[in-house]
């Protein structure tokens, strides 16, 4: 296939780190997407994730809970910012690493969402497929149209030099899984008999109990495209002329663009988050194969959670760690174990596989019996 050739190739230098670690504390100019939760907005976000439940989708069905009206996931903020960082470190590739959330108030079909966000902690680290790495964050705080907070959330994003540079991500290039007609009609009586608790409530729930797993995949191109019909993504991700003003700006005038990336981000000749979408790109980046979308993940064990949950309980907390790439052709389940029962407190450990049976993630919840509460 034809090499992508990305326009920028660039180490980790002292000089670069010592300029992102004084943006700490700075305040990001966030581009934010969604700022309402429409019907629409959080049918095309859960859709995204492959979730239909129908406090989020039916409002018939959720008009007749206590609720009263249609309830948005819980990590819906993310359609207003997702809190991914590629500030400074021009050709440095961003990867995102997770999210630590914190959950106060449930977003209700009608609430108007405002997010705010500023620029966190630098760590530098190393791993084994990339010798030399930063960790940027960014510090998130999410409010509703009476000034209520709704979430807040450290975001974390990897920087990591691409595959041609000195240090380089190192993923072994691999090619999509090939599935038989049995495997995926497997796959498929999984995915639709996936477990939901709905109306009933936790009683009865003891520590070593299962949270049964959602599947994920064959993870393709029409599985990202679902999910930026509800959450872009990326700032980048613009159409035709905007796409030339955001290159033309990146160079003339940044600070018409949102401050989460370098503005060498935009003016490459080819988009660094391509390598979502481009098994070529993705392989010049240092990944293994096309990848999908690192928030999306995130969303994901929230799925996972609400299933589990049912529709009275409140996820209060959840932190998740990525850890390994998840390409195109991979089936993934996500599921967990309940670790902590103190009163109508539950803590669940959850861990994302693939079909190779390498762990790809994990991640902590914390849940509260809260019977249709947290307003």
């Amino acid at each position: 296939m034809t090499a992508v050739n990305f326009d920028l190739i660039s180490d980790i230098t002292e000089a670069e780190i010592a300029r992102v670690t004084s943006l700490e504390g700075t305040p990001i100019r966030i581009e934010q997407w969604n700022h309402e939760a429409s019907w629409d907005s959080v049918r095309h976000y859960a859709w995204g994730l492959g979730d239909d439940n129908p406090l989020y989708c039916d409002p018939a069905y959720a008009e007749a809970t206590p609720y009263g009206t249609l309830i948005a996931p819980p990590t819906f903020p993310f359609t207003a910012f997702d809190g991914a960082i590629g500030a400074g470190l021009p050709g440095v590739q961003p990867v995102y690493a997770g999210t630590d959330w914190t959950f106060h108030r449930r977003l209700r079909r009608g609430d108007r969402i405002v997010a705010s966000a500023t620029l966190g902690p630098v760590v530098r680290r190393s791993g084994r497929n990339a010798a030399d790495m930063v960790i940027q964050s960014a510090l998130c705080r999410y409010e509703n149209q009476d000034g209520e907070l709704i979430a807040e959330s450290v975001a974390r994003t990897f920087r990591v030099p691409r595959r041609a540079a000195t240090d380089g991500l190192s993923f072994e290039p691999r090619d999509e899984a090939v599935w038989s007609d049995a495997e995926l009609d497997a796959i498929r009586s999984e995915a639709v008999s996936e477990y939901r608790r709905g109306p009933e409530d936790l009683s009865g729930v003891a520590v070593g109990d299962e949270v049964p797993a959602v599947v994920k995949g064959p993870i393709g191109r029409i599985d990202m495209t679902a999910y930026y019909a509800g959450c872009p993504g990326s700032p980048g991700y613009k159409s035709v002329e905007i796409a030339w003003k955001y290159r033309e700006w990146a160079r003339t005038d940044p600070q018409r663009l949102p401050s989460n990336y370098d503005p060498s981000y935009f003016w490459e000749r080819v988009l660094p988050s391509i390598g979502h979408q481009d098994a070529t790109a993705a392989r010049e980046l240092g990944m293994p194969g096309a990848y999908n979308n690192g928030p999306q993940r995130v969303g994901w064990f929230a799925h996972c959670v609400s299933n589990w949950m049912g529709d009275g309980a409140f996820l209060a907390g959840l932190n998740v760690r990525l850890t390994h790439p998840e390409i195109f052709g991979d089936v993934v389940r996500i599921s967990g174990t309940v670790t902590e029962v103190a009163g109508e407190r539950y803590t669940l450990d959850l861990t994302a596989t693939n079909h190779l049976g390498e762990r790809t993630a994990s991640a902590t919840a914390v849940v509260v019996a809260d019977d249709y509460g947290r307003a």
